[in-house]
């Protein structure tokens, strides 16, 4: 199966737009100390604009409802989904309230969704409550081959979440696929004390099968926000994040967009990358026509803000047409922004892979104790990175290397 690419004056269209709109969509006021409440765009009974069959199921009459025990609320899930499979798909109804899924000590599927279409989940008001007591990571609604499948208003819960351990928490969706899946959205989600909102787990031998995936919601005190490893192209993420390791992270990224609104505490582990985008080399997939908006407040916990990672031993592989936009307004001091290197078992001072066509804007508040970019692993192939005047002046000891030309502009 191949995957689908765009033109190239697709590509350069899709990249003009993030060049001239990249620091008006960030305006000031979004610099201020983020509001960390729910922004809620539907009510109870909303399913975020999913175009599904009419049928419409509610879970209370599978006897789901709050305050029910664990073993009923995934037979309920189950035979609710069931029932909406047999009618082609249409609307699950999750009346509002706390849902208590129990305690996990291994890494469960609590409800496994196989084979769905056109399914719309609406959850407004309804929050999902688990707790892990080991070190695992447990995974809430697990879907595998899907098409057309909406999760509305959720909240997510782990009371037994330690952002310390890797890992301990559960997931709250997990997508996989072994034939061709796409169309999986997230709207108006909220989770707490998790491993992770959402996660691909797709790998590379599986990489065109899975599309379309889009996520709007909140995450706080977390590990990850999403995960979208392995997606063939269409990943679209806007989430707000309030103490997060790491915002966002995918590898072989293409023809997607991401906006991160980040806050940070001192107290909260960090990462090397708030957001990564990750290429293990050509044969596995690249990195290719990808827009990164980010814009960050509070304290500094992490090495850098959008990281441009290379990983494994494969020579050949590329990071290719990405415009990635950082407004930084940190309290103390900001590490790097811009982070590119190439790991194996360890940073290679020297590589081969390539960062091309790749457009860096944004603005600083505060000091950088560490640089606008930094390069650990010098490129030996040619490639330019474009950076912002404002943010080169802050920079005065970029060493790029050989074939990594960063040219104000």
């Amino acid at each position: 199966m191949k995957a689908r690419t765009r033109s190239s004056l697709e590509r350069r269209a899709f990249l003009s737009r993030g060049a001239c709109v990249g620091v008006a969509v960030f305006v000031p006021a979004l610099l201020e100390d983020a509001k960390m409440k729910r922004s809620l765009r539907g009510k109870a009974g909303d399913i975020g604009g999913a175009v599904v069959p009419s049928t419409l199921i509610n879970l209370a009459d599978y006897r789901g409802a709050p305050g029910a025990g664990p073993a009923l609320l995934i037979s309920a899930f189950s035979k609710a989904f069931a029932a909406l499979a047999a009618t082609g798909g249409g609307t699950l109804l999750v009346p509002a309230g706390d849902y208590d899924f129990g305690s996990y000590s291994d890494a469960s599927t609590v409800i496994l969704c196989r084979d769905f279409c056109n399914i719309a989940i609406s959850a407004y008001g309804a929050t999902f409550h688990v707790k892990t007591v080991a070190n695992v990571v447990p995974t809430l609604f697990y879907f595998v081959n899907f098409t057309n499948i909406t999760i509305a208003g959720a909240s997510f819960v782990d009371h037994g979440f330690s952002p310390r351990f890797n890992w301990r928490g559960m997931y709250c969706v997990g997508i996989q696929a072994d034939k061709l899946s796409k169309g999986f959205r997230m709207v108006d989600c909220y989770a707490e004390k998790v491993v992770g909102l959402l996660a691909s787990n797709n790998n590379s031998d599986g990489r065109f099968y899975l599309a379309d995936i889009s996520v709007h919601g909140e995450v706080q005190h977390a590990y990850y926000g999403v995960g979208a490893n392995f997606v063939r192209e269409n990943v679209h993420v806007e989430l707000v994040c309030h103490n997060v390791r790491r915002a966002f992270i995918a590898y072989a990224l293409r023809n997607s967009e991401i906006t991160i609104i980040s806050r940070n505490t001192a107290a909260w582990p960090g990462s090397n990358g708030l957001v990564a985008l990750v290429s293990t080399g050509g044969r596995a997939g690249n990195v290719e026509n990808v827009r990164v908006r980010v814009d960050v407040s509070g304290e500094c916990i992490h090495s850098s803000y959008v990281h441009f990672y290379h990983q494994g031993s494969e020579k050949v592989g590329y990071m290719r047409d990405i415009d990635a936009t950082v407004h930084v307004r940190n309290r103390d001091a900001t590490r790097n922004v811009f982070v590119f290197d190439h790991e194996t078992d360890r940073l290679l001072p020297r590589t081969a892979r390539v960062w091309d066509r790749i457009w860096l804007h944004g603005s600083l508040v505060g000091k950088l104790s560490g640089r606008v970019i930094s390069n650990v692993s010098l490129t030996t192939s040619p490639g330019t990175v474009y950076l912002d005047h404002n943010l080169a002046e802050l920079d005065k000891f970029v060493t790029p290397g050989a074939g990594f030309h960063i040219q104000p502009r």
